[in-house]
């Protein structure tokens, strides 16, 4: 479904967006990268509290079915919410592009949509796949062997190495194994999922050296057209980055080239990486086929997530030049950033002393910029970040219930998993049949 005015010519004002969740850092930060512009945004997501409910740029919101849980209902819900107010752009913010590629051929009808085709997302949506897709395709990453039972695990003795889950989101099924006591607990907790019984392939990988960064890209048929590479500057929960430098790394920007290339890549994608700078190499260790927290990229200059729903639009910028950020600028969200130190013990007085560094700007908040609640231009951002801090301060302890609860409504399941993979082959026969 597209307006009559041709997409170049729409205004902003003129462009209704649907979000596919609003509890991730990455739908808060889409929001705060789009509401400026004047985009008419709505969100939907399970939980009534989330916080990308909190902004004065978001105009409705909706409370849907909880995707991971119920991912039939869930696009049901989408599919009606379409039907009912026609939306120019429904923008997968997170692991829902998973969905929407499976269903995508009820979705273009009816709503702009960048996303690439289903079995090239699921390549890069399983970790176990594309560590494969690297080694074939000849890009650095850290050596990585593939286990399916008990008994393989135990042969790796080489420790330390990581322990991935195929699907996980937030680094939540990813283990840091050091020694055979960590190796027996993570037999143990697999085994009880069901995930060492030789049906589900387990990611076994070395460590790698340097700091860890992410590229961020958007890509329209397999051409790169923007990217964006950061360094980690300060950690959040599950390893995640809460304060990013821009960065260039050109060798990258190949790497990328190549990846979207080889799968007609189509929409936004990121991968997270180890980039070595004794030697200028990066080694990837993770793929998000989706739009990642945005908003470093807005400060240095590229909108990904506006050219993602210029892309889904219509608009082609096949005759444009590579878009690129500025380098050296700094973002930081310190939610993410108290939360992440929460999580890792820290007392209240070194959340206070945090805080602290954040408001007056020193160490790794000198000349960074707030990402994540831009209270001077969205005053309503400030209630979830008050909200978290003063449950951080009643107890750190609490900083891993509350991050569980807001993941719980974007995290990718096994089980969702499988209930997508159901549904993509019943419509494949369906269309093989007719």
């Amino acid at each position: 479904m597209y307006s009559e005015t041709s997409p170049r010519q729409q205004r902003p004002d003129m462009v209704s967006l649907l979000l596919s969740e609003g509890s991730s850092l990455s739908s808060r930060q889409t929001i705060t990268a789009l509401g400026p512009l004047g985009y008419q945004i709505d969100v939907c997501d399970s939980n009534l509290l989330c916080i990308g409910r909190f902004s004065r740029f978001v105009r409705r919101f909706f409370r849907c079915p909880a995707w991971s849980e119920h991912p039939m209902d869930y696009l049901s819900f989408i599919l009606n919410r379409l039907e009912c107010d026609r939306y120019n752009v429904l923008l997968p913010v997170h692991d829902q592009a998973f969905l929407f590629a499976a269903a995508q051929d009820q979705l273009v009808s009816k709503v702009g949509i960048a996303l690439t085709e289903f079995s090239n997302l699921a390549l890069l949506q399983s970790k176990a796949t594309f560590a494969q897709l690297l080694a074939s395709l000849g890009l650095p990453h850290p050596p990585t062997r593939l286990i399916q039972n008990p008994a393989q695990l135990e042969a790796m003795n080489n420790f330390p190495y990581y322990i991935k889950v195929p699907y996980s989101t937030a680094g939540r099924g990813v283990r840091w194994i050091q020694n055979a006591d960590d190796r027996s607990a993570a037999i143990s907790a697999l085994d009880k999922q069901g995930l060492l019984s030789g049906r589900t392939d387990i990611v076994v990988q070395s460590a790698a050296i340097g700091v860890l960064s992410q590229a961020q890209a958007v890509f329209e048929h397999g051409r790169l057209i923007a990217v964006h590479c950061t360094s980690q500057q300060a950690e959040g929960m599950g390893g995640s980055h809460s304060a990013r430098l821009s960065v260039d790394h050109s060798t990258v920007r190949m790497h990328l080239e190549k990846l979207g290339d080889c799968l007609r890549w189509h929409g936004a994608l990121a991968l997270d990486y180890l980039f070595d700078s004794a030697t200028g190499r990066p080694a990837y260790i993770e793929a998000n086929p989706r739009l990642v927290e945005p908003m470093n990229a807005v400060m240095s200059g590229v909108n990904l997530a506006e050219m993602l729903v210029k892309l889904s639009l219509g608009e082609s910028f096949s005759q444009a030049p590579l878009q690129m950020g500025r380098f050296g600028v700094r973002s930081h969200s310190i939610m993410a950033t108290l939360l992440g130190l929460a999580g890792r013990g820290g007392s209240r007085r070194q959340l206070l002393s945090e805080a602290s560094r954040a408001v007056f700007k020193r160490d790794v908040y000198k000349g960074s910029q707030e990402d994540l609640t831009p209270i001077t231009t969205d005053w309503q951002s400030l209630m979830p970040l008050a909200f978290v801090g003063l449950q951080l301060l009643i107890s750190p302890a609490r900083a891993q219930h509350i991050a569980d609860r807001a993941v719980s409504t974007f995290t990718l399941t096994q089980k969702a998993v499988e209930k997508i993979y159901s549904f993509e082959h019943g419509r494949v026969s369906q269309v093989e049949k007719r």
